[in-house]
């Protein structure tokens, strides 16, 4: 079933499928009551074992002491039910107009083992984990395609200090794809040469390259919303350039729960169990970071205050893939606000659309708060050379019931995951505007877009 059909189309009906009443007209906003919450940590911070989709995604504004501002994301997923691990790490350089980003793929069993890549026992140290850090192997990149190779085409990893790893070829038409990693060996210190070679020899032509790639997350038992150490490393698709993050992240407050409880009811209960179901979803949005960024041979002291969510359960399916636009903001004020809804079905989104909507909102005393938004796409927008994805980089978010209107607007333009099945835009953002009234004129925002592939 298509997401955007299993969640409830916006309208006060839908709030009230969701066990949330909008009085809103009447009486001014309504906060949800804490009971109505379906999360419960620290035990739901942990992994959830059976969740056909289970991530951490941390993103947000980093800066140095000189002002210098970078956008990051460091997100660890598993598609259980699609059979694949993967990482998605970026890094948004915005004085200098620069975008890095890697998506690493794992396939289990040898990639990565989906009931034990994170720790599920509550009684242990929290950690989530894909790649290996001490590693030169985590990918294989196809530098060139080359022709007319055959289907006994194999892949040998070769020297690098290491042993074991195991990799197979994507043809698609004689010419190399992808190469899919499915066993990551150990011991690899240096980065092994990979060699191609067609027993049929009539294949010619093709290169690929070993790449490091790793995201681990790490907290001691009891609170591990605190005292987070996060750390990632990409190697630019584009430029081969190398980024590694040392992070610390401690939680402020309370967790920020998603349409006020923390729960996505999407599809019947005789489909499944509560994890094959339901989406739980919560976030933390008061995320004291410090630590440092390394692009390349130069490295950064930052601090902010970041964001992270932490999602299982039910999310689509590969045939029905989940789309969305999404804007998280972080006031001066204290006030947290998740904004989402859904790309038309049928194509790109025009200038000017208003697009239907729901928002969270968490005061700086915890309370929660949900009601229906509206986002219209504001200014030029900005198409993907890549994907060939039209992505706007401002909308207006509109919630009436708060006398808030907001304007989110991208620090760069070019900040797309680019996929042949499927990219994302993730985009480092500021906001403005105003909120009960009164003018916003500080904070962080992030904008993310989803959208359908353009047709052929």
């Amino acid at each position: 079933m298509p997401f955007s059909r299993a969640l409830p189309a916006p309208g006060s009906a839908a709030l009230a499928r969701l066990g949330l009443k909008s009085d809103a007209a009447a009486s001014g906003p309504m906060p949800v009551p804490a009971w109505l919450s379906q999360i419960h940590l620290p035990a739901d911070h942990y992994m959830h074992r059976g969740a056909p989709t289970e991530w951490w995604w941390h993103i947000g504004t980093l800066k140095t002491a000189e002002g210098r501002v970078f956008g990051f994301e460091i997100n660890a997923a598993s598609y259980q039910d699609r059979g694949v691990g993967f990482t998605q790490v970026c890094l948004a350089d915005v004085a200098a107009d620069k975008f890095y980003q890697r998506t690493a793929w794992y396939v289990p069993p040898q990639g990565y083992d989906p009931a034990n890549w994170a720790e599920h026992d509550v009684t242990k140290d929290w950690h989530v984990g894909l790649g290996s850090p001490g590693s030169q192997l985590s990918v294989i990149d196809v530098v060139s395609p080359g022709t007319g190779y055959s289907d006994g085409t194999k892949v040998e990893i070769i020297g690098g200090g290491g042993s074991q790893a195991g990799a197979y070829p994507v043809l698609v038409g004689g010419a190399i794809q992808s190469i899919v990693l499915v066993n990551l060996g150990r011991g690899y210190s240096s980065a092994p040469e990979i060699k191609i070679t067609d027993p049929a020899g009539t294949g010619s032509g093709a290169a690929a390259r070993a790449v490091a790639s790793s995201v681990t997350m790490d907290a001691a038992w009891g609170d591990p919303t605190k005292n987070m150490a996060i750390t990632a490393l990409l190697n630019d698709v584009k430029t081969g350039t190398g980024v590694h993050f040392d992070l610390m992240m401690s939680q402020q407050g309370a967790p920020f729960l998603v349409l006020g409880a923390g729960l996505f009811p999407l599809l019947p209960g005789s489909h499944g169990t509560h994890l094959q179901t339901n989406n739980y979803y919560y976030s933390l949005t008061r995320l004291t970071a410090a630590g440092t960024i390394t692009v390349g041979s130069d490295s950064y002291t930052v601090t902010g205050l970041t964001w992270m969510d932490h999602q299982c359960g039910f999310f689509g399916s590969a045939a029905h893939p989940v789309r969305w636009i999404l804007q998280d903001m972080q006031l001066e004020n204290g006030w947290s606000i998740s904004n989402f809804s859904f790309p038309p079905a049928d194509g790109d989104l025009q200038p000017g659309q208003i697009v239907p909507g729901y928002a969270t909102l968490q005061g700086p005393d915890g309370t929660m708060y949900v009601d229906l938004s509206t986002s219209t796409t504001l200014g030029t927008p900005w198409k993907s050379p890549d994907s060939k994805i039209t992505y706007f980089m401002q909308l207006q978010v509109a919630i009436p019931s708060f006398r808030a209107q907001f304007t989110v607007t991208s620090l760069i333009q070019a900040q797309e995951f680019y996929s042949p099945t499927g990219s994302v835009y993730e985009g480092v953002a500021s906001v403005t505007g105003t909120f009960q009234g009164q003018p916003v004129t500080g904070g962080t925002a992030w904008n993310e877009q989803a959208m359908p592939q353009p047709k052929p």
